[in-house]
């Protein structure tokens, strides 16, 4: 029965007893009856209360109010639920909206737990990953890392060089060697021919280990031509020879604290020296201590200092080794500290540097008188230099007692003057876009311990041999006492814009600078190989960059254009272009 006939039935029911309804309607609370005040609650249909009203009045039979109530209520929750399906399709979302439930950080946190435990369980039970027993706990240990660098390097000499520049490196390398025999030619170096598209190799793979909380080591091979400080460069051609592979380095390194450590064995070089001092590739043997400032200072400004001994050459343990009485030789030493300040300034970030590098037992000497006729040796041959390139002011180490004029005179040369360098590196560098930087950046060096009156100091058996002069080194001769021209002190500046170290894809830099380095400021063992060929008594320019096209694949190129200081001119560019892979 539909709503409209309920109302209608009612109505017929309910006509004669409306007046008396509407008489009895406003009595007082206080005549109701008991069985009133036991009715049920008011009932949310308004014909359902009327109903009740209506039965309780007596105009209804209670059976009659039951069955209208029943349908009003039954009726008047179809009109609930259709009005509730309405409201429903009014607050649907338009078409092609798309609803996010806020998932609670807890909640994500289970669920991510949850599906890696069930990942790995199926994994485990399907046998097709198996992670603790493919990867044993030390292998989360090690870290494996290496760069393959392939270059073509064009040499290029002016032709107005001078072509009797002495090759004093060889001498060195062959000696003793009658450097004062007129019957004896002297090794030359190359000063005008050309040498064009030198292919070379660079290849380095290293292997470092946390072996446990504050302790780690590492160990590294590299290439080379030989087993000298300065390049792990290797010459391709040669009629396709395999490659020499040294030991490059290996290290531990102990910290017991996050503000304390100490790295022994053969390690980078742990000073921010720069390429005037050290080239890139040397590696130093020894320890060094390093203590920084990060428990007091925080990260926003970081002192450290570093300080460390490195053994350079032992000496013969048995010298001489045809003599009843030894002598004793000392260990050659570089003695090394460095005070390091860094840190930021809103975008700008800006690193100093100063330190000190004293190279003990380099000094030559001159030996007792010693007659090379009957004897192999002289008391200061220990003294000679281990490696040379070219630059360095040199000396007579032997003071021979010529007895036969046609017995061969076999010399040695050692060192001029002492070293004991300052170095003095500064850098600021500011961002001028999301990923890439401006950096300025210059380096100083001075030898403390050079003194032009050393050149002298043993008299005219001691005269200097040095390319750095054209007085044919005279200057302790009575006869020409010319003025030593060598000098003490080296200069670098650089400008770099773009990334620093580019090694991801689209990732670049260009940088150009200055050089300038004088005879005897530094040893040239140790400095830049590739600038003038190596060696000190040069100045010029370099200008280079680098593309990474992949993520460690690198393009690069540098132009190096250097001259001589003093003496004898030897100009010499170098044009290198590199492909390095780096892992």
């Amino acid at each position: 029965m539909s709503l409209s006939l309920a109302t209608k039935r009612l109505r017929r029911m309910i006509a004669p007893g409306l007046l008396a309804a509407a008489l009895i309607a406003p009595l007082p609370a206080f005549a109701q009856d008991e069985a009133a005040t036991a009715a049920p609650a008011p009932s949310e249909s308004a014909m359902v209360n009327l109903v009740r009203a209506l039965v309780a009045q007596g105009v209804l039979k209670p059976e009659q109010g039951e069955v209208l109530i029943q349908q009003a209520e039954a009726e008047a929750g179809q009109a609930r639920a259709a009005r509730s399906a309405q409201e429903t399709a009014l607050r649907a979302p338009a078409p092609g909206t798309v609803r996010v439930p806020y998932i609670p950080e807890t909640v994500r946190a289970q669920i991510k737990e949850e599906l890696r435990t069930e990942v790995l369980a199926e994994a485990r039970s399907g046998g097709w990953a198996a992670p603790d027993a493919a990867a044993p706990e030390w292998t989360k240990r090690i870290t494996l890392h290496g760069d393959i660098r392939v270059r073509s390097q064009s040499d290029l000499y002016s032709k107005t060089n001078a072509d009797d520049i002495i090759d004093f490196a060889t001498i060195n390398a062959i000696g003793p060697y009658g450097i004062d025999d007129p019957r004896l030619l002297l090794p030359i170096l190359n000063s005008r021919n050309d040498q064009w598209n030198r292919t070379r190799l660079r290849a380095r793979l290293g292997v470092d280990v946390k072996v446990a909380e504050g302790v780690t080591a590492g160990i590294a091979i590299a290439t080379g031509d030989n087993s000298g400080p300065i390049s792990t460069n290797a010459s391709l051609g040669g009629g396709f020879f395999k490659r020499d592979l040294w030991l490059d380095k290996a290290w531990v390194r102990l910290a017991p604290t996050d503000w304390a450590s100490a790295t022994l064995g053969r390690m980078d070089n742990p000073y921010r020296s720069s390429d005037l001092l050290y080239d890139r590739d040397l590696n130093l043997d020894g320890v060094v201590f390093a203590v920084d400032s990060d428990r007091w200072l925080g990260d926003a400004f970081k002192v450290t200092a570093r300080g460390g001994a490195f053994p350079i050459e032992y000496g013969a343990s048995n010298y001489p080794n045809f003599a009843f009485d030894k002598q004793s030789v000392p260990t050659k030493y570089l003695f090394a500290a460095e005070l390091e300040a860094s840190g930021s300034f809103e975008d700008l970030k800006f690193s100093l540097a100063a330190g000190y590098h004293r190279f003990t037992g380099f000094q030559g000497d001159l030996s007792t008188p010693c007659q090379v006729e009957v004897a192999s040796f002289c008391s200061t041959d220990f003294l000679q230099p281990l490696f040379l390139t070219k630059g360095n002011t040199l000396s007579p180490l032997r003071r021979i007692v010529v007895v036969n004029p046609n017995a061969d005179t076999p010399q040695l040369l050692g060192y001029s003057f002492a070293y004991r360098v300052l170095d003095a590196n500064a850098s600021v560098s500011i961002p001028i876009g999301e990923t890439t930087l401006a950096q300025l950046s210059g380096s100083f060096v001075k030898n403390l311990a050079f003194d032009a009156a050393d050149i002298c100091r043993n008299g005219p058996a001691g005269r200097p041999y040095n390319n750095n002069d054209s007085s044919g080194g005279t200057y302790c001769a009575t006869t020409n006492p010319a003025q030593f021209v060598g000098g003490d002190t080296g200069y670098r500046g650089q400008i770099l814009v773009g990334h620093a170290e580019p090694f991801e894809t689209g990732q670049w830099q260009v940088f150009a600078g200055y050089r300038y380095l004088e005879s005897d400021a530094v040893l040239d063992a140790f400095t830049d190989s590739d600038f003038h060929l190596g060696g000190t008594n040069s100045k010029g320019y370099f200008i280079g960059g680098g593309y990474a096209l992949r993520k460690g694949v690198l393009i690069a190129g540098k132009w190096m254009s250097a001259n001589e200081i003093s003496g004898p001119p030897l100009a010499i560019d170098v044009l290198q272009v590199d492909l390095n892979i780096e892992f």
